[in-house]
């Protein structure tokens, strides 16, 4: 899973257009040639990477250049400057910061206004969510040496989404699995739909198998907010990470916590 940083053309209102075409060589090194091409085209990729906040920084220099922008993970669009400014949002992306389990290495990032929870699901190694906006996650971890040697990834997914379907009100498959690239590890993204008392819910729920675990993320909202949530979704689950030491670790789960 890639960031993509896409340079849209359009100058900032009230911004000298001089200016922001002098910023593309001077701050940015492109030749004549090259900004030509940048000013005929609506959607030049400029910058690609896994890390997120490179991108980040990649956007805010390209806005205090004079320059809209938008950001996208692989195909999905998680920032435009030009809309976010139209709403009255900040021009930037929303800011992640950290969330880890004390006691192993795994860890993913969220938006700062989400907080630990502790009431979601006790087998959890991580839970977490933003309770004004009714969003919510929970990592799941199963040993492998409790399951078949052989046992793949596909396999897991589907017998576990078999099993969570059966468990819910309602429960119903929407999508899935879509293949999910990573540096470290394949994953599989599945979205169902349930009830949960007179509530419809939709989940995220992705798949990953490490060394020694395998781990589910399970990402949850009401039916009618999963649209808007699902960018806010994408971005935590790109972020997730886990290391081969974080599975020989200790046993017993220790509360998880927000790092900044």
């Amino acid at each position: 899973m890639s960031y993509i940083v896409v340079f849209t053309g359009e100058i900032r209102a009230l911004f000298e257009r001089r200016k922001a075409i002098s910023a593309l060589g001077s701050e940015f090194g492109f030749s004549f040639t090259q900004i030509k091409a940048l000013m005929a085209s609506s959607r030049s990729q400029l910058r690609k990477t896994a890390d997120r906040a490179e991108a980040c920084r990649f956007v805010q220099k390209l806005w205090m250049a004079g320059w809209h922008s938008k950001l996208f993970l692989d195909s999905d669009l998680l920032h435009s400057t030009k809309e976010s400014v139209e709403r009255g949002a900040s021009h930037l992306p929303v800011v992640m910061g950290k969330l880890h389990c004390e006691g192993s290495q795994l860890q993913l990032c969220a938006p700062r206004n989400w907080v630990v929870c502790n009431n979601l699901n006790p087998n959890a190694e991580i839970q977490a969510g933003d309770t004004e906006l009714n969003r919510y996650l929970i990592v799941l971890e199963q040993k492998r040496t409790e399951l078949p040697e052989e046992l793949s990834l596909t396999d897991y997914a589907e017998a576990q989404m078999q099993q969570c379907l059966s468990k819910v009100s309602n429960g119903n498959l929407l999508s899935g699995p879509q293949v999910l690239e990573r540096d470290w590890q394949m994953g599989l993204l599945y979205e169902m739909g349930a009830n949960v008392g007179k509530d419809s819910v939709q989940y995220m729920v992705v798949f990953f198998r490490g060394k020694e675990s395998f781990y589910t993320l399970f990402l949850w909202t009401s039916l009618q907010s999963f649209a808007q949530a699902k960018t806010e979704f994408i971005q935590i689950v790109a972020s997730f990470q886990c290391s081969p030491e974080s599975e020989t670790t200790a046993e017993s789960k220790a509360s998880a916590v927000i790092a900044v």
